[in-house]
């Protein structure tokens, strides 16, 4: 957690996660503000110029404080794009008080002033994503130069004292058998790592599932090796819990009990609800709608991401995954 987190903010940011949970409201919400994007990722359905019909930061200012949750991911498509962006985190922050507000960016358009300007404005961690140590991460995003810039830019952030940035990498089977190595980058810039898990469902394509006995054979094997001595247990933010509960998910392609709609949503750019990232076309205008259409009849199962697997945990999982984060914090 960055180092400005005050003890009242995580304790309020607690408070409000056991309240949401009693009454079966979102603990985090995804508000997507654009699904345009600068990079054309091979894991990912983004990157072909689209209409957003965005609506702006008033508008979303409402949307957030009904569905009031305790954190809130800024996310695209690349939210960068959106020249208003700084206007519509003002607009969500609260001073020692929940939303905790995450931007989750690719970095290319990310530098030292706008990073100054997004924190003033009430970012409190900013997520990065990478796929791979080196160069093929700019390869696997189709953004030339991108890990060349993040060598530079992520340790240039952090220099600032503020402990704000942390790695995303989203497990594939192109990038599994390097996660080692990504700890090792991450651990040299000085950030901290999430994982998350790939899933189909945004591009049809299987290529990218661990989907032979020898994949989720060798990513237990990585598990092992992270937790079991000084090979990243203390970079990688993700409990050892949701990282084999990945791994069993890869086993099966299935994680059954999807909570998307009660434990996580996502706010498209046109304000409209949605249950998750993987049904953008399931579009509603308030989350009773979205509740009774879909949550009721919601029998999927097929993914397994950072944002399900971290809101769907049981209470108690919460407390001691929370902890942990404090204490690596």
């Amino acid at each position: 957690m960055p180092n400005d987190i005050s003890t009242l903010l995580a304790f309020r940011i607690v408070t409000r996660t056991v309240r949401n949970i009693i009454l079966r409201r979102p603990i985090c919400i995804a508000l997507e503000v654009t699904h345009n994007c600068t990079a054309n990722c091979h894991h990912c359905d983004k990157g072909e110029a689209v209409e957003d019909n965005a609506v702006g930061a008033e508008a979303y200012k409402e949307i957030c404080e009904e569905l009031s949750p305790a954190v809130i991911q800024i996310a695209g498509g690349e939210p960068l794009l959106r020249n208003d962006l700084p206007q519509i985190v003002r607009a969500l922050y609260r001073s020692d008080r929940p939303p905790y507000l995450v931007l989750v960016t690719n970095a290319s358009l990310l530098n030292r002033e706008i990073y100054a300007e997004l924190r003033e404005a009430g970012i409190k961690q900013f997520s990065i994503s990478l796929d791979f140590p080196d160069e093929r991460h700019s390869e696997f995003r189709r953004i030339p130069g991108l890990f060349e810039k993040l060598d530079n830019l992520v340790p240039d952030l952090l220099a600032f004292g503020n402990g704000d940035v942390v790695i995303n990498t989203c497990i594939t089977r192109a990038n599994c058998p390097y996660l080692l190595d990504i700890i090792k980058k991450v651990s040299e810039w000085g950030a901290k790592v999430n994982f998350s898990a790939y899933t189909d469902l945004r591009t049809q394509n299987p290529e990218f599932n661990l989907r032979h006995p020898e994949d989720t054979s060798k990513l237990n094997s990585i598990i092992d090796e992270i937790y079991s001595g000084n090979n990243g247990h203390g970079v990688v933010m993700t409990s050892e819990r949701v990282l084999r509960h990945f791994s069993k998910y890869f086993e099966n392609c299935y994680t059954a009990n999807c909570r998307a709609g009660r434990r996580f949503l996502v706010v498209n750019p046109d304000g409209t609800l949605t249950p998750c990232a993987m049904f953008i076309e399931e579009r509603y205008d308030s989350r009773r709608e979205l509740i009774n259409r879909f949550a009721n009849k919601n029998e999927c199962g097929r993914c397994y991401i950072s944002i399900r697997a971290n809101t769907e945990k049981s209470p108690w999982e919460l407390l001691t995954d929370s902890l942990r984060f404090l204490k690596l914090s």
